[in-house]
């Protein structure tokens, strides 16, 4: 019984006089005879549905073909001239404009065998033309063991094989093994890098099947000379600083020496000439990096530091006259420090050890490292609260007790009996860190925050050297009052000494965040200019009147305050000192001394930033330096002088014999005379000083004192007393010390200072609040 399917597949069949499943269709053979010839469909009334197709199918009258096939022939050959022309004026473009690729491509499609000339580097020069690095012709000795097998005679072989054994220094065997080895080979480098008087003479001997191939060595005739900045050659490319940055236009265009081949013969040899690099000019002056070597050199031997950085700029317009970096290398032998070291040092170092110590030497300190600048910073926070109205520097005051609370913590001024009541220019001046949080206070977070951003302090410089780092800064939402509070005098964040420099400049230059650079213009080897730098302005950060006021303001710090060490005789100088703690936790004596000074202060011409991490304690610090330089550098620059002819100690305070006094007595005598002190050793005489008595120093400078006892068991460490209340201290001694204290009240200073030892039951002399 069929099934319902099956059923209506059978009634549609019928219906359409279909085939019924059960009987396929069966298609039969037909004979040539029997096929039916296709007939045309006659013409009706009816039009057709596709009318093109009756035109198509329309019969052409024998007198329009010859016109069709003239149009035809007409469109083709226009078409085909259309061509012509684009590819005449493709080949047109390839060799006005492309000669030298169109060549080489030409070339290649000839079949030809080709060798590489190699280009030579090009030049770095500073700004006057004296040459920093350069490239040295030397030439490859290239042998061709299939001429020399198939073309020469045995006789003319021996002697070639004679000669270059006897030159190269090894046997006439190992000559042969690389011959009979390679018998089809037209390229073997027997020797590299040989000097042109070699070639000279080797060429002479006219040995069949050898020729010399072009070639050069970097060379740095000045050694370790601005080492950081220029950076290395290495593996054919340039490494670290301009080697690099600018290795595109320093490394030329190779050549080719062309052999083609015809039925594998040699049938035809040219050359395409290597194109020699660009010669880059610096904005480095070598005098001016000579004399900030000189210095800072001198300084490291003494101070012994981490790490350290000098940089001289132009604040106007962003050129940089010196970048020194510490430590340092020598390009031409970039991979040995035994020089920087000591050669006992080095060869004792494993190879891991050596490779720290390379990696670090040949980064660029004031680019790369990163750390929290300090009371640097501190002008640059005073500018964004007087730009913005907040402060009113002809009637704002703040008290310096030597200490100031800020949401429950307590933030210490450097100098620890307190400055007392002090303008804006005084706090700046004396470096005070109460005084700069209470500025710090009156401007919103929100601002405070955006002009960190407008200072460029998440944002690279765009100096034109690789490795630079970004600095970190606390997030709007994170920055709450002790983070503006630390912050503001420098602490708790983090930039390179590029970014603080053009930061700073932009204080005291009429508010401008310009991009510093180190490049002033490049050239090609037919002398022609193909790239000028010009200074580049990234924004205005504070108003012109604002700038004129902080530099002005910071001639105090040179004259009246902090940085004394860095005044010039007969020049107005400008500048700021700064003392970074560094690392967490924080440790005694792990500091970054810095200085960042300018001139003229009314019109300045050059600003200069000396650094130093860690380090020993050297008189003068980074602002004598900063003058030793800078003394040398403004009378070359063709700066004359604006100032005040002053004596070399002027603004200098004598230091008193402490040999021999009671450490109470010598403490009150340094508060007296301004200075700061560190004590060294134990006990409750002076047994030495550091700096010795009659050496004239500024005002805050550290005097060391050597103290000693003639029981060391009996010695006992100082604590910090400071926010307690006498009753408290007083428990807290436990009777192991006495105290001299002015009231009853909390403790706001102390001496001696937390850390000193001294013989029990001494006493400790307290300030209480009032």
């Amino acid at each position: 019984m069929e099934n319902k399917r099956e059923h209506i597949i059978r009634d549609k069949a019928n219906k359409y006089n279909l085939p019924s499943p059960e009987k396929p269709i069966v298609r039969e053979k037909l004979g040539n005879s029997e096929q039916k010839q296709p007939t045309r469909r006659k013409k009706s009334g009816v039009k057709s549905r596709f009318p093109i197709l009756e035109v198509i199918n329309r019969p052409i009258k024998p007198k329009y073909r010859y016109k069709m096939q003239l149009k035809r022939t007409f469109i083709l050959a226009s078409g085909y001239i259309f061509i012509m022309l684009l590819l005449i004026g493709k080949m047109t473009y390839l060799y006005m404009h492309k000669s030298e690729q169109y060549e080489l491509i030409v070339l290649e499609m000839m079949g030809a065998q080709d060798v590489t000339i190699n280009p030579l580097r090009g030049n770095i020069v500073d700004r006057n033309n004296k040459t920093i690095a350069t490239s040295q012709i030397t030439y490859h000795i290239i042998l061709d063991p299939k001429i020399l097998l198939n073309d020469v005679s045995v006789e003319q072989q021996n002697r070639t094989v004679e000669e270059l054994a006897n030159y190269i220094g090894i046997t006439t065997q190992e000559i042969w093994d690389v011959i009979n080895n390679n018998p089809n080979s037209s390229y073997r480098i027997m020797q590299k890098d040989i000097v042109t008087a070699d070639k000279d003479m080797l060429a002479k001997l006219s040995l069949q099947g050898v020729w010399y191939e072009p070639s050069f060595i970097r060379t740095y005739p000045k050694g370790d000379f601005a080492a950081s900045l220029i950076g290395f050659y290495n593996n054919q490319t340039g490494q670290y600083g301009i080697e690099q940055f600018y290795n595109d236009y320093l490394e030329g265009q190779d050549g080719r020496i062309y052999t083609t081949l015809q039925s594998g013969e040699i049938f035809m040899k040219e050359t395409l000439p290597a194109v020699n690099g660009d010669t880059i000019v610096l904005t480095v002056d070598e005098v001016i990096q000579q004399q900030v070597e000189r210095a800072m050199k001198e300084y490291v031997e003494q101070a012994d530091p981490e790490g350290a950085a000098a940089i001289v700029m132009n604040p106007n317009t962003g050129e940089i006259y010196a970048m020194y970096s510490y430590p340092t290398f020598n390009p031409t032998t970039y991979g040995n420090l035994s020089s920087q070291v000591g050669q006992d040092v080095w060869s004792e170092m494993t190879a891991e050890e050596q490779s720290a110590q390379l990696n670090t030497a040949w980064k660029n300190y004031s680019i790369h490292n990163l750390y929290e600048p300090g009371s640097t910073f501190k002008p640059l926070m005073v500018a964004a609260a007087i730009d913005t109205g907040y402060l009113d520097v002809d009637t704002f005051t703040a008290n310096c007790p030597g200490y100031i609370n800020v949401a429950g913590e307590t933030i210490k001024c450097w100098h620890t009996s307190g400055h007392g009541i002090q303008n804006v220019k005084q706090i700046l001046a004396n470096s005070c860190n109460p005084g700069v949080i209470a500025i710090a206070q009156l401007v919103p977070n929100d601002v405070f925050h955006s002009y960190m951003l407008q200072y460029g302090l998440l944002e690279k410089t765009g100096i034109d050297l690789t490795g630079e780092s970004v600095g970190i800064i606390h997030s709007l939402s994170e920055l709450g009052p002790v983070e503006k509070a630390t912050s503001s005098m420098g602490q708790t964040f983090m930039l390179n000494a590029m970014q603080l420099l053009t930061a700073f400049s932009s204080v005291i230059n009429g508010g401008y965040l310009l991009e510093p650079y180190v490049v002033s213009h490049i050239v090609d080897q037919n002398d022609a200019i193909i790239y000028k730098a010009t200074p580049s302005l990234k924004r205005q950060v504070i108003s012109t009147e604002t700038s004129t006021l902080l530099a002005e303001y910071m001639r105090s710090v040179v004259v009246e305050g902090t940085g004394g060490f860095a005044n010039i005789s007969g020049y107005s100088i400008g500048g700021k000192t700064g003392t970074a703690e560094k690392g967490y936790p924080r440790a005694e004596g792990v500091e970054i001394l810095s200085f960042i000074g300018y001139a003229p202060v009314k019109n300045p011409e050059v600003i200069a930033m000396i650094l130093l991490d860690e380090g020993d304690e050297v008189v003068g610090g980074t602002a004598k330096v900063f003058s030793d330089i800078m003394k040398d550098v403004l009378p070359y620059l063709g700066i004359s002088p604006d100032g005040v002819v002053e004596t070399e100690n002027d603004n200098l305070i004598e230091v008193p014999n402490f040999i021999g006094t009671d450490i109470y007595e010598a403490i009150n005598q340094i508060h007296v005379k301004e200075f700061e002190y560190i004590i060294q050793g134990g006990g409750n005489v002076i047994i030495d000083q550091y700096p010795n008595a009659n050496t004239k120093l500024p005002k805050a400078s550290n005097i060391t004192l050597y103290l000693e006892t003639d029981s060391p068991e009996n010695l006992i460490y100082v604590p910090n007393l400071v926010g307690l209340t006498v009753e408290q201290a007083n428990a807290k001694l436990n009777a192991t010390l006495q105290i001299e204290a002015t009231g009853d009240g909390q403790i706001v200073t102390q001496i001696p200072k937390e850390g000193t030892q001294i013989d029990k039951g001494s006493k400790i002399i307290v300030q209480t609040m009032q």
